[in-house]
């Protein structure tokens, strides 16, 4: 049995691993999912001050307060920031990480830097203050279905910028030699067409230079909504 703690992206929550977290527990894993400061149910919370740092210490306390023990760190496309970070912060409790098409950045890089040279650009030009990134239409993560339109869509809330802008810091021994992996999305027409290129393939090519474990899902970004029973079994696959 693993203990899963399952780390939401941009615009969502605890909430959205919903429906993987119930298959999970009927397969007999222990599963967590906290919802970030300012996103989610704890969008009240949210100011300018929240950044990167506030997020991490979401999660490390998160980690001290359930005594996760050898727990599998899930991060959903920001949430592998989160869980990057987090990891380097409290190894201990941390056995291995898996990015669902997701950020995996290096030590010293930015969230949006990490994605591209284009990204942090596309990401100003998005948002409507200096602070506050509106979530992305749904189409392009590929939220479609009126039943999982009508879920998602009053439940998202605008992201705190500064999270994609402030450096992840590793430590001088980073991750050294804690087991990771990958499961890809391949349906990105609609992210690349807006950002220009495929914001994840750094990411991807990472993993496969790297050799670690990776899966590929013909699925959307958002596979935890549109298709949950092939983001569990990837899940499973890697744990």
């Amino acid at each position: 049995m693993a203990c899963f703690v399952l780390v939401h992206g941009a615009f969502h929550g605890g909430w959205v691993w919903s429906r993987v977290a119930a298959r999970l527990r009927a397969a007999g894993h222990d599963v967590i999912t906290p919802t970030l400061t300012g996103c989610g149910d704890r969008y009240h919370l949210l100011t300018r001050a929240v950044g990167l740092a506030t997020h991490v210490d979401d999660l490390v306390a998160t980690l001290e307060h359930e005594d996760v023990r050898a727990g599998v760190l899930v991060g959903h496309s920001y949430g592998g920031t989160v869980i990057t970070a987090a990891a380097a912060r409290a190894p201990a409790r941390v056995a291995r990480l898996i990015y669902l098409d997701a950020q995996a950045p290096l030590d010293g890089q930015t969230a949006s830097g990490a994605m591209g040279d284009a990204t942090a650009a596309t990401l100003a030009a998005l948002t409507d203050d200096s602070w506050q990134l509106p979530p992305l239409p749904l189409d392009v993560v590929g939220v479609v279905e009126p039943a999982d339109v009508a879920w998602v869509a009053p439940r998202r809330h605008p992201h705190p910028l500064r999270t994609l802008l402030e450096p992840v810091a590793l430590g001088p021994d980073g991750l050294a030699g804690l087991p990771r992996a990958y499961v890809a999305c391949t349906q990105h027409a609609a992210l690349a067409a807006l950002f220009g290129a495929d914001p994840l393939a750094p990411f991807v090519e990472r993993a496969r230079r790297e050799g670690w474990p990776l899966t590929h899902l013909d699925a959307p970004h958002d596979v935890m909504v549109t298709d949950p029973a092939a983001a569990t079994a990837a899940l499973l696959a890697h744990a």
